[in-house]
């Protein structure tokens, strides 16, 4: 209650928030700009499952990439994990607002050494793509896939995760995908990776929301995964959607 107020009056006289949250055990220091990311930091503990199944397949010296990585809570934690150093980690936000607290939160953090944030979205193709925008900075259901509660659209750039692995040499061992309904899209453009140098685990939010479950060319994310060598090994639902933890057959 006395953060909201804090948050309020802050609001009021144009001034920045900054609390420090504990979150599964972990210190984390927030920039706050509305009330949306207040309840994702403080919500963030019913994505137990999925932080507790990531840091089970990260491993010291990885690559990781967050996409849809909003304002930074999941690799920030992934980072912050006091028994693990990972080489690096990339994160993808397309949507303006989340990307500017995703960069402060880095940078409060001091880790602007080893998480970069970039302002694309990862698709099929290079160009750009419409982003539906919902909400308030903080809200994670902007999607490139479905304009249902949209309230704004906006034009943001796009590449691919093969293109950009290409261009940093930063080749990820481990992926978390969680964008609103467009993950078979992001896998899609990931195909030449795959052949070439498959992420080892891919953890996958699928949303009954825009593509759903479907690639583009009608085949079932899982197999699409399952003709590329990956096995389902986690799954865990939550409301309308299922994190899916999918791992390269060794």
């Amino acid at each position: 209650m006395l953060f909201n107020l804090k948050l309020l009056l802050n609001q009021l006289r144009g001034q920045q928030t900054i609390g420090t949250f504990n979150i599964l055990g972990i210190d984390l220091k927030l920039n706050i700009s509305a009330k949306r990311e207040l309840k994702r930091a403080r919500s963030i503990k019913r994505e137990k499952d999925l932080v507790q199944q990531l840091n089970s397949v990260l491993r010291e010296g990885d690559v990781f990439y967050d996409v849809g990585a909003n304002i930074g809570l999941i690799s920030l934690l992934a980072n912050l994990e006091p028994n693990r150093s990972l080489k690096h980690t990339h994160c993808f936000e397309p949507e303006p607002r989340n990307f500017g607290q995703l960069k402060k939160n880095i940078t409060l953090n001091e880790h602007d050494h080893k998480v970069s944030s970039h302002q694309i979205a990862l698709g099929q193709d290079e160009g750009e793509v419409t982003l539906h925008v919902r909400g308030t900075a903080g809200d994670g259901r902007h999607s490139i896939s479905t304009s249902k509660g949209a309230t704004d659209a906006i034009v943001v750039p796009m590449s691919t995760v093969s293109l950009f692995a290409n261009k940093t040499g930063h080749w990820p061992d481990v992926m978390k995908i969680d964008v609103e309904g467009a993950e078979g899209q992001v896998l899609a453009g990931m195909d030449s990776l795959i052949k070439k140098r498959p992420p080892r685990d891919l953890i996958l939010e699928i949303h009954s929301k825009g593509d759903g479950d479907t690639m583009s060319s009608g085949e079932t994310i899982h197999d699409w995964l399952s003709d590329r060598n990956y096995q389902k090994v986690w799954q865990h639902g939550r409301s309308h959607e299922a994190h899916v933890h999918y791992q390269q057959k060794s």
